[in-house]
């Protein structure tokens, strides 16, 4: 699957209302929440999951979002979606390069995607890009407030050091209905295709048979 950048997931509502609890959360050390080598790799503040003052808030704001987001829906397929994570990097602290655990959560859940939302306007701090190995090479990504970036879990990925500035982010991740990022990509494609087709003529015999390859792969390729 391509890495997907999904352009104003969060409103400026919603980006206000973060901000405020944001402000009002307790953090603490990000490592304590990474497994295997990304602990060693990992330097960033994170909100204590204990917060409940601010964190189921501020988790059901970004969840809201998800489930009214459509493209979202239509590239992430979701099955489930572990609980979102909030941090915050200052000056000096990064991310290094690592792969994220392939089961997370209490029952575990497979992670096929990761999903970064950014939560700090990119001109208010130096570095902190978003830094993902794909299979064309190394993509960076610093994208506007509120902006969303889905990629796959096998992919080496970490976050530039921050020189100055405060970086704010959410971020999470995801079963997705169907396993292989192939056929993710495939389905997403047709997707893509039948909408352009069904803008024209929604009624279209070209329309009606695209949809039908697609909910026939779909029943294919679903999870079992």
């Amino acid at each position: 699957m391509s890495i997907i950048h999904i352009p104003q997931l969060l409103n400026a509502e919603e980006l206000k209302q973060i901000d405020i609890l944001f402000d009002k959360s307790s953090f603490i050390d990000g490592a304590s929440t990474a497994s295997l080598n990304a602990k060693l790799q990992k330097n960033n503040l994170q909100i204590d999951k204990n917060d409940t003052e601010t964190l189921p808030d501020l988790q059901k704001i970004i969840n809201n979002a998800l489930d009214t987001s459509p493209l979202f829906q239509i590239s992430a397929m979701p099955h489930q979606i572990y609980p979102i994570l909030f941090s915050k990097y200052t000056a000096g602290m990064t991310y290094g390069w690592h792969v994220d655990s392939p089961l997370m959560g209490n029952p575990a859940i497979r992670t096929d995607l990761a999903m970064t939302i950014f939560l700090s306007d990119p001109n208010t701090y130096v570095g902190g890009e978003l830094m993902i190995q794909g299979s064309l090479g190394v993509s960076s990504f610093k994208p506007n407030k509120g902006d969303a970036i889905i990629y796959p879990c096998h992919f080496l990925h970490g976050v530039n050091p921050i020189s100055s500035g405060e970086r704010r982010a959410a971020v999470t991740w995801i079963q997705s209905q169907v396993k292989e990022d192939d056929k993710r990509k495939i389905l997403f494609e047709i997707n893509q295709v039948h909408s352009m087709i069904y803008q024209k003529d929604s009624a279209s015999l070209e329309s009606n048979l695209l949809l039908q390859v697609h909910s026939n792969l779909l029943r294919m390729w679903l999870n079992s």
